[in-house]
């Protein structure tokens, strides 16, 4: 991400996306936008990321699942719609949307809940430190954050 708006009032972040050629292929192929798959080079994928719900549980085989509240449904569609506008007037043509999906999911492993302030588990020397620690419904992305935990674990651990 280069560049972006985030709407708090409306619930979502708007930011460009820099994909690989074939990242880029698979998405578009998973929309049948076969004919799109040569324009990797003219193309602007913009993400919408919303500010989702808190839900979802961890599959016994450990795989996250989450369905969207029709409020998340709501916010990326309103997200959506504003994309879409933003590359009309910079003139684009041939605009598809892809699949929604998750990202960042956090939450499983919430500071206060599984983890304490220091990020330690119930268990001896057992720490967990990613997103999953993040205790609210977040939005953005976590790189930052998580930088600083992890930071601020290993000056703990040393």
């Amino acid at each position: 991400m280069a560049a972006g708006l985030h709407d708090d009032g409306e619930g979502y972040l708007i930011a460009d996306l820099v994909w690989p050629q074939w990242l880029y292929a698979i998405f578009t192929a998973q929309v049948l936008k076969f004919d799109r798959l040569g324009a990797h080079r003219r193309s602007l994928p913009i993400m919408v990321k919303a500010k989702d719900e808190l839900g979802g549980h961890l599959s016994p085989r450990g795989g996250v699942r989450k369905q969207l509240s029709e409020v998340d449904r709501a916010r990326l569609v309103s997200g959506s719609r504003v994309a879409r506008r933003i590359l009309e007037n910079a003139g684009a043509r041939h605009i598809f949307r892809t699949w929604f999906m998750a990202v960042h999911p956090g939450g499983t492993a919430k500071i206060g809940d599984v983890v304490d302030s220091d990020l330690r588990t119930q268990f001896d020397n057992l720490y967990v430190c990613d997103a999953s620690v993040i205790p609210i419904s977040w939005g953005l992305p976590p790189t930052l954050t998580l930088i600083a935990l992890g930071k601020r674990l290993a000056k703990h651990l040393a």
